[in-house]
């Protein structure tokens, strides 16, 4: 039985879990009193909530298909889509702690303490663009992720056979060709161009409108709890489908998989590194530029600072995005296992199409129903987190510093979710335009954040750095960014290097040739980092009280960095040791 050309399985499932969403916002409202109520949930979550908040906020719809994608077009290298942040996660476990103890309500806070307002509105202006990019793009990749998993895209049945699959197009969505034995062709009917762009606005309001609604209703707060349900929809996602693909009769399995992978000329398939994508230089540096874009993130504040103490925002941080690592497996599995197919068939498909064709293919409707409340459910649990950090960063530093310095905390509220309201619309008509061309577009916005990341590292590391630096770091940084991405040409290793070069030695000479920071506000800024969660006594204490030299690491050329305690030692050997075993399982899957 079918509406609209979906299964009626298909609409119960969504129904369902659109209502689920919608009232579990209604019912956060009664959370929601003040700015810290409504942007940090007065800091009162534990480990599990804080875990998943991370884990939804993390990720979206573009992770998955974009790691799909790339699998079936390069084979197993196509993991590092997502796992360009893998060995950057153990620095987490040491950036949690420290931006806990920042005590503010935004990161923007802490760029006027340390650097003063024209640097706090400088990080405004490159993180709320930044943001309003990012969320339109997870809009556009979910619209289109939905479409394909709907097969509501313009379908056209493919007249080529063998490998390699199309040329990319570069438009960051499905041509919605499909695989000729798949019979989807047959199941789906071919739509025009009009009908297939009116179910992609209609996927695209439908989707926006409930993240939107619940995030007015419940800040933080219903954000945080439907995380939780969606975070638990994500993994789903990721593990439901590789069984079906795994036990297709072309497939065969693991040992099947791998045959068939290793016959064929096309390169090594089963090699974890590429040479023409990922090369050991470009994870190596995207390794190292991972912790720096996350020193950067708008919504680091409440997600390392939305629980109770200082563990639980660490615990989440850090074990939220290694969930999504150990995710990342199971997505690059289902495209290995789905090229397999394609290779064993003879089929011909272009790769973004691939997640959306294999989960139409191998899930019943009623699955496939769950399948696409995943995808909108990674979606919803990233938007949510964006739109929230967005309006917080205008009401709170904008419309209080600049505009209305006595407004009470009522009005606050109300001005951020009117904040959040304006932001999400003009993501909405971002992603609009967006629309024909998307491709990179996220990983550009996470590698720009690595360019203010620098400054703010440095910030909290050397003593010496000031407000001229941090703006010769950061406007420096950003320009060769641009030129060596779009202008210059040059290879993805020197992209991710020179800026961040080029962004430390500018920081470095911007502040020696300048006056050094206000000694008195440098050590109580310093105080406030280093004095744990539950010691605020200490913060009315002299630098050389609170954080005694004896507690202190490294002091040389003006660095301030203290000693780690037990528990950040072993848990950043912990954290790594999982990362490397991550690999391990990985090359494993690969070789047998």
């Amino acid at each position: 039985m079918a509406f609209l050309g979906l299964h009626v399985a298909v609409w119960m499932v969504l129904v369902v879990y659109f209502a689920g969403m919608l009232l579990m916002g209604w019912w956060s409202r009664r959370d929601v009193r003040d700015q810290e109520g409504y942007l940090l949930g007065h800091r009162r979550f534990g480990v599990w909530m804080m875990v998943m908040h991370a884990f939804g906020a993390g990720t979206n719809p573009g992770d998955v298909a974009g790691v799909v994608s790339k699998t079936v077009s390069g084979g197993a290298s196509g993991i590092w889509v997502s796992w360009m942040w893998l060995f950057g996660t153990p620095f987490y476990w040491l950036i949690a702690p420290v931006v806990r103890r920042m005590r503010c309500l935004t990161l923007a806070d802490f760029f006027q303490e340390r650097f003063g307002k024209s640097a706090s509105a400088l990080y405004i202006l490159v993180a709320t663009a930044g943001m309003i990019v990012c969320l339109a793009s997870v809009l556009l990749a979910t619209a289109r992720t939905a479409q394909g998993l709907m097969g509501k895209a313009t379908v056209q049945t493919a007249d080529v056979s063998g490998w390699p699959p199309q040329a990319e197009l570069g438009d960051g969505h499905s041509t919605g060709t499909v695989p000729r034995s798949s019979g989807l062709e047959a199941a789906t009917g071919a739509l025009t161009p009009w009908e297939s762009e009116m179910w992609f606005f209609g996927i695209l309001l439908v989707t926006t409108a409930v993240f939107l609604i619940y995030s007015y209703w419940g800040g933080i707060v219903a954000a945080i709890r439907t995380d939780m349900v969606q975070g638990l929809m994500i993994i789903a996602l990721s593990v439901i489908a590789i069984p079906m693909a795994l036990n297709l009769k072309e497939v065969g399995g693991l040992t099947g998989m791998r045959q068939t992978l290793a016959a064929t000329d096309r390169g090594n398939l089963l090699s974890l590194f590429d040479p023409g994508a990922f090369d050991l230089w470009t994870v190596i540096l995207l390794c190292v530029n991972a912790p720096l874009s996350a020193l950067a993130f708008p919504h680091l504040i409440p997600i390392c600072g939305a629980g109770r103490t200082e563990w639980e925002g660490r615990v989440g941080f850090t074990y939220g995005n290694m969930l999504k690592r150990i995710c990342t497996i199971g997505w690059c599995l289902l495209g290995l296992a789905w090229l397999a197919y394609l290779l064993e068939t003879g089929s011909a498909i272009h790769p973004d199409a691939a997640f959306g064709d294999s989960i139409r293919m191998l899930l019943s409707p009623a699955l496939q129903g769950v399948m696409l409340a995943c995808v909108l459910a990674a979606a919803m649990s990233s938007g949510d987190a964006f739109q929230i950090t967005v309006a917080g960063l205008f009401s709170e530093n904008i419309y209080r510093v600049h505009i209305r310095p006595g407004a009470d905390e009522k009005h606050m509220v109300h001005v951020t979710r009117i904040a959040g309201i304006v932001v999400v619309l003009i993501s909405l008509v971002v992603a609009v335009l967006m629309r024909q061309s998307v491709v990179g577009a996220i990983l550009d916005y996470f590698n720009i954040l690595s360019l203010v990341g620098v400054s703010t590292a440095m910030g909290i590391l050397w003593r010496r750095m000031n407000t001229t630096g941090m703006f010769c770091s950061t406007i420096s940084a950003v320009i060769v960014f641009v030129i060596t991405r779009y202008v210059g040409g040059l290879p993805r290793h020197v992209t991710i290097a020179a800026p961040i070069l080029v962004g430390l030695v500018a920081g470095v000479v911007g502040s020696l040739l300048t006056r050094p920071p206000n000694r008195e506000a440098l050590e109580r800024f310093l105080a406030k980092i280093y004095v744990p969660i539950g010691q605020e006594a200490r913060l009315a204490l002299p630098l050389d009280e609170a954080v005694p030299p004896s507690q202190r690491w490294l002091t040389a050329g003006g660095l301030f960095v203290v000693k780690p305690s037990r528990q950040s030692w072993l848990g950043f050997l912990v954290t790594l040791a999982i990362c490397v075993l991550c690999v391990i399982v990985m090359q494993a899957l690969l070789k047998g």
